[in-house]
């Protein structure tokens, strides 16, 4: 599998328990056609998410879940993407929605992983779509 995970800071004994089911998730989420390129999926803190979107998106706040494609490296092996999810936000959302940790991790590394393939949610018909398309792929775990 293409998705390696890696875990900053403090992360329950239950997430990194989930490791390969969440690399599996994301890679559904890549698809077929972008299944062997490499991508890092990576849990982090308030304060990581946040300094990465206000330096990457110039948006200086929180953020769930965040995703960037790299051009094309000559380099063998080199990643092709990288996810980043907030445990803190997660964690938040998952409370809100009356749902387990697990699951909103499973939800944001598969969104995470159809934003490296080219989905896009800008508007609330694609977000509807992308969000319907995130419950099919989560259906097949």
């Amino acid at each position: 599998m293409a998705v390696r995970v890696f875990f900053e800071g403090k992360t329950s004994a239950e997430v990194k328990a989930a490791k390969a089911l969440l690399a599996g998730a994301a890679a559904l989420g890549l698809g077929a056609r972008n299944a062997k390129k490499p991508v890092n999926l990576v849990f982090t803190g308030g304060p990581g998410i946040k300094a990465l979107n206000r330096r990457f998106l110039g948006k200086d706040r929180l953020t769930d879940v965040l995703a960037f494609n790299f051009p094309p490296s000559p380099a063998p092996g080199a990643d092709w993407g990288e996810i980043y999810i907030c445990l803190p936000a997660a964690a938040r959302q998952a409370k809100a929605l009356g749902h387990s940790l697990l699951t909103e991790l499973l939800v944001l590394a598969v969104h995470g992983a159809l934003h490296l393939a080219g989905v896009d949610d800008g508007t609330p018909a694609k977000r509807r779509a992308m969000n319907l398309r995130t419950a099919a792929l989560l259906k097949r775990l």
